[in-house]
């Protein structure tokens, strides 16, 4: 429980990474933290904005990256799991709220949110496009994953 910043010196590179609870607090507690990046919108790609986040689903960070007049700082951000803006909507529920579904369907109580500024892409990764099935959003997926096991 809690937090931990490493600034790594150098490039003006900092690390933050959640600090490892016990196993005895993980098997409680469950909880997970999960980053997905849309991709860049219309507006932006018409006005050819330069990127100020990438992400990894290897190494499970995403880098920010800020611009000043003297220097470029990199700070680089840990999670249980990061999806890339190529990421598509089923990789998203298998690796998030499929094994929730599971556990709740065993007897266990379980919450899952979705939090970040607006714009940012929760709507569609939540509901995605009904009406297209390879789109649909974790909510519709969760519903036929449900009834399929029902």
């Amino acid at each position: 429980s809690g937090a931990s910043a490493n600034n790594n010196g150098g490039g003006g590179s900092n690390t933050f990474s959640p600090t490892k609870p016990s196993s005895a607090d993980t098997a409680a507690a469950g909880i997970q933290v999960v980053v997905r990046l849309r991709p860049m919108n219309e507006r932006e790609l018409q006005k050819n904005t330069l990127p100020v986040v990438s992400a990894s689903t290897e190494n499970r960070d995403v880098t920010v990256i800020r611009n000043n007049a003297s220097q470029t700082l990199r700070n680089v951000f840990r999670y249980d799991n990061v999806f890339t803006a190529f990421s598509d909507q089923k990789e998203v529920f298998d690796a998030t709220l499929g094994p929730v579904i599971e556990d709740v369907l065993s007897g266990y109580e379980s919450t899952v949110l979705a939090y970040g500024q607006t714009g940012t892409g929760k709507t569609y990764t939540m509901e995605g496009k009904i009406d297209n099935q390879d789109e649909w959003g974790v909510i519709p997926r969760s519903a036929e994953d449900i009834f399929q096991r029902l």
